[in-house]
């Protein structure tokens, strides 16, 4: 059923309807949109999905939608950014808790990662399939995700290294995590795309030998 508001007139009803402000109310049905487009662009797909569907996944009417999104990309911004926010945490939380070794804080930023969307295949396919090429819009909020990523593995990860005597390489550090990033989304993609039949570790195993990879290239012999 489709959620609606007191009659007008009855402006007191209309101020805490249900116990809650006006403002609770809108945030409540604006949450409710973002966990409809994760089901609905999770397992439709973003250029598969409509405004009406949408609002049917919600439990809304079309009004309620367009109180808070523009359009179907505006709600797709939204989306990311929530799934984003989620996996952000995750992957911290991770590279926190690992002991303080080169091998365990790599195998324990990209387990979170891979366990995450092993967990949540809706939300994967948001992240790393249906935010490709869709508009400028949606690519910029991309590209700042990735340099996001990237500042999180330079200064939890690389910045805390134990040096081995020798001198630092002529590698920048910033492109060079940028491409770790990149390369770790496209073995999360192709994980997603064969439905996770790759064993967890194996995956692991090879992003992670990405990363010793490049790592052994930041320093060069004394």
């Amino acid at each position: 059923m489709n959620e609606q508001e007191p009659a007008p007139g009855h402006e007191q009803a209309r101020r805490r309807y249900r116990g809650a402000s006006a403002e609770e109310r809108q945030q409540e049905r604006r949450q409710r949109l973002i966990e409809a487009g994760i089901t609905v662009f999770g397992e439709q797909g973003y250029h598969g999905a409509t405004v009406r569907g949408l609002c049917a996944e919600a439990g809304l009417t079309e009004r309620y939608f367009y109180e808070s999104f523009a359009n179907s990309e505006d709600l797709l911004c939204a989306v990311y950014e929530q799934v984003i926010a989620v996996q952000h945490e995750r992957v911290l939380s991770a590279f926190i808790t690992a002991p303080r070794n080169p091998d365990a804080m790599i195998e324990a930023g990209l387990n979170a990662l891979f366990t995450l969307a092993r967990e949540r295949p809706a939300t994967a396919r948001i992240q790393f399939v249906e935010v490709l090429g869709v508009s400028p819009r949606v690519d910029q909020l991309y590209r700042q995700t990735v340099e996001r990523f990237a500042t999180l593995m330079r200064e939890l990860y690389i910045s805390q290294l134990p040096t081995s005597g020798g001198r630092p390489s002529d590698i920048d550090r910033d492109t060079l995590t940028v491409g770790l990033v990149g390369a770790v989304v496209g073995i999360a993609a192709r994980w997603l795309l064969m439905g996770f039949a790759q064993p967890q570790a194996e995956v692991v195993a090879c992003a992670a030998a990405i990363f010793r990879g490049a790592l052994q290239q930041m320093e060069k012999p004394a």
